[in-house]
């Protein structure tokens, strides 16, 4: 039992750095190929705040764990709008968000779960709803970047996450040096580190008589979004508001689209029933609450913030005293 857990928990923090050193040496061979900084920015917080997710997705769908695989994607959305914005909105004032921007991020997040939602209640995830998600992720990349740039101040921030990702390699001359060293101890963590998350999630739920669905959506989700949490944060405590909210509503697009596209790629995933009638909803809600006050012209606060965090801790006791009765 203690083996499993140390297993669980190690593997959660060492996939989280692994994903770290390989975006560092994503953002160096980015620097080198002479891609923008603007455009660094972006593709880095997709990196980083989704790799977790995107190989623990991937690799339980490859297995035929496709209840971890879509249990990490709606768990990980859960998680980011739920404990994550509500975090983040507590902490901030109402007034520094701008209710245009946040409608411009927010709306596609809300159509993005809707769509998921369709394809969950009339049918899986194949391959070729997988193709669909990831033309829609990467449409949705190019609309992001093409609209920093018309953001100077949004723009400046994602050129600053990628000087931050560079570091002291930035100008050195042994910047390939940095990238291998970086790729060769990333690579093999990130596969090491997923194999322990995952087969101790399939111990976990196989020892508790759970499903696999619970422990993917409570303990894989929250362990997968600490890359979210740790930079929405950080964005906030800058005072970058806008960035912190951003990170956190296009994390949920790209989970939706990126990490189930690949995931669906790697084999087909069936929803449950539970997922349709408590897990979906339950996202969907979190979605829509953000998005409310602007109805009267307002933008989300700390009562906002609050509301997310009781709706996020009562699903969490869901899941493990009354999830049984949506199979």
């Amino acid at each position: 039992m203690i083996l499993m857990v140390i297993k669980f928990v190690g593997g959660i923090l060492l996939l989280n750095k692994a994903a770290e050193w390989f975006s560092r040496g994503a953002a160096v061979v980015a620097e080198l190929t002479g891609l923008p900084r603007l455009l660094m920015g972006a593709l880095l917080v997709a990196f980083i705040t989704h790799l977790p997710e995107l190989v623990i997705a991937s690799a339980a769908a490859w297995t035929k764990h496709s209840e971890i695989a879509l249990g990490t994607a709606i768990g990980a959305n859960i998680c980011n709008t739920g404990l994550i914005l509500g975090l983040c909105l507590i902490r901030m004032r109402a007034d520094v968000i701008e209710q245009a921007w946040l409608r411009d991020q927010g709306i596609p997040m809300l159509l993005v779960g809707i769509l998921l939602y369709a394809f969950g209640m009339f049918g899986d995830i194949t391959r070729g709803v997988a193709a669909i998600l990831l033309l829609l992720c990467v449409c949705y990349v190019a609309w992001s970047v093409i609209s920093a740039k018309r953001e100077p101040a949004l723009a400046r921030q994602a050129e600053n996450l990628a000087d931050e990702a560079l570091g002291d390699t930035a100008g050195s001359r042994h910047r390939w040096a940095v990238v291998i060293t970086l790729l060769i101890i990333s690579v093999p963590v990130v596969l090491v580190s997923s194999h322990w998350v995952l087969s101790s999630a399939v111990d976990m739920a196989r020892i508790f008589g759970i499903s696999e669905s619970v422990i993917a959506l409570s303990l894989v989700a929250g362990g997968t979004s600490l890359p979210e949490l740790a930079t929405a944060l950080a964005a906030s405590r800058k005072g970058h508001y806008d960035t912190s909210i951003g990170i956190i509503l296009g994390s949920n697009i790209l989970n939706t689209l990126g990490v189930l596209g690949v995931a669906g790629l790697c084999n087909r995933l069936p929803f449950t029933g539970a997922n349709r009638l408590f897990d979906m909803p339950v996202m969907l809600l979190l979605m829509v609450i953000p998005l409310l006050p602007g109805l009267v012209g307002r933008v989300p606060g700390r009562m906002t913030g609050r509301v997310l965090l009781g709706i996020y801790a009562v699903y969490v006791y869901s899941l493990f005293t009354l999830y049984g009765i949506f199979d």
